[in-house]
């Protein structure tokens, strides 16, 4: 069996996508000391977003961020309990590349940029 190539792609950030995900703070976040004025704009952000398409919302408490996202659409709305201490889905979310041609999720560990802050 001859070898096969490996293409691999990283799409993007203006092409075509399936989700945007947000990662909720809460009060042992990285924004622990300003949540009652930065929580409401997550709460927009995802009730924008959800308008036009599907918003991945990583929280602690389902049930609890179901209630505060009243205003959105709730068929573009899919919910992930996980732990975490930090909003920045960039650093812990997932990273998408194309491997021939199909997306293919990496598992990206972020290590708080040389284990400068916190990250688990």
């Amino acid at each position: 069996m001859p070898d096969q190539k490996i293409t691999l792609r990283l799409p993007a950030e203006w092409e075509p996508q399936d989700a945007v995900q947000l990662t909720f703070p809460h009060a042992d976040s990285d924004w622990a000391d300003m949540l009652d004025a930065v929580l409401p704009v997550f709460v927009q952000l995802a009730e924008t977003i959800s308008r036009f398409e599907t918003v991945l919302i990583v929280c602690r408490d389902e049930d609890a961020t179901k209630k505060l996202l009243a205003g959105a659409n709730p068929a573009n709305l899919r919910f992930a309990e996980i732990p975490s201490n930090d909003t920045w889905a960039r650093d812990h979310g997932g990273i998408v590349v194309e491997e021939n041609g199909r997306p293919v999720v990496l598992d990206f560990v972020f290590n708080g940029w040389g284990l400068k802050f916190p990250a688990r």
